[in-house]
């Protein structure tokens, strides 16, 4: 009598075992620039998500490398807000595979990210789709690389810090420190774009950390008091003050207070890092020192950090890096030349 329960529970199992498995779907060639791929459906799941994006297979028959497309913050699709064809023509004439995805919320993705752990359930994501590439029978899974932007820079040194097979990493416009003093950066930019001053400025880099990070309440009133005096902040950032009864210190368990330099300081994978001179989201010139700094102390032997001229936030031309400033779809040529080249020298 107990024979039925026990096939039923191993069906069970098996099918559950199955629907867990990445699905990879029929192949179809299509056009980047001036180079062919054979495109794959891609779906997977972590966690709560579901997730689909598209593998593009240079048309060989050997095996090959990949590089995997992070998104930055906002909704993305797989094509990517940020021009994806330009790079992905760079990847695939060099050899390498390319996967992106639509972020849960875009597109075919599915599941709602949690306030505050958004990188976290980003690099879980990434590394769950790190293994799911790992099924797949065209795939080199001992050179799995990243390639991301802007937000991807938190979300990539998490993934390192989990998974043992990435290979390499390129990083355009990420942090060089804890998302509370990118994000004071990114509004003192803002005040002086809008025609503030550079000591408006300063005293948003210096009172924003201590806000977000106050333990106590006359703390957190002072510091936000002084930013929202500051004209065209609270339009900006849509802030205010919160009465006493109200207000609760941010929790340190929060996203906001990872620095990905403490897991660079740890990688010895061949990493490429471009900053935008003109980048008035992350800050260029902190961004470019600590990664340095980082790399240096982790002793790694491949490393290459870029600042673009005339280049804005994501590489295309600027001629201010303002928030808002149109650069229009194409990238400032160094930056293209500068990937294929270190490619290349990668795959000596």
């Amino acid at each position: 009598m107990k024979k039925p329960a026990i096939i039923l529970i191993f069906l069970v199992f098996i099918l559950t075992s199955c629907s867990s498995a990445p699905s990879f779907g029929p192949q179809e060639t299509k056009i980047y620039g001036g180079e062919s791929a054979l495109v794959q459906e891609v779906r997977f799941k972590s966690n709560g998500f579901s997730i689909a994006g598209d593998l593009r297979l240079p048309t060989k028959a050997e095996m090959q490398p990949v590089i995997i497309l992070v998104h930055g913050s906002g909704p993305a699709t797989r094509d990517g807000v940020v021009e994806f064809e330009p790079l992905i023509e760079v990847f695939l004439r060099n050899g390498y595979a390319v996967f992106s995805w639509d972020k849960p919320g875009s597109g075919e993705s599915t599941g709602e990210f949690e306030g505050g752990h958004t990188l976290t359930q980003r690099a879980d994501i990434l590394v769950d789709g790190i293994k799911a590439l790992a099924k797949h029978p065209d795939i080199d899974t001992t050179r799995i690389g990243l390639w991301g932007v802007s937000q991807a820079g938190w979300v990539m040194p998490m993934a390192i810090d989990r998974a043992d097979n990435i290979a390499f990493m390129i990083v355009v416009g990420g942090g060089g420190e804890d998302s509370i003093e990118q994000m004071a950066y990114q509004v003192g930019q803002k005040v002086i774009c809008d025609g503030g001053t550079e000591e408006q400025a300063a005293l948003v880099e210096q009172y924003w950390p201590r806000w977000t990070k106050a333990t106590n309440y006359s703390e957190y009133r002072e510091a936000l008091g002084i930013i929202l005096a500051i004209p065209g902040v609270k339009e900006y950032t849509g802030l205010s003050i919160s009465e006493e009864e109200n207000w609760n210190p941010w929790p340190t368990d929060s996203d906001a207070f990872i620095d990905p330099i403490d897991v660079i300081e740890h990688t010895t994978i061949p990493v490429l890092a471009f900053y935008g001179e003109l980048d008035k989201n992350i800050d260029p010139v902190q961004g470019a020192e600590a990664y340095q700094a980082a790399l240096e102390k982790a002793g790694n032997r491949n490393y290459r950090i870029e600042v673009i001229p005339g280049a804005g936030h994501v590489l295309t031309p600027a001629t201010t890096g303002c928030i808002g400033e149109s650069g229009g779809r194409n990238y400032v040529p160094q930056y293209l030349e500068i990937l294929e080249e270190w490619l290349q020298q990668l795959s000596r």
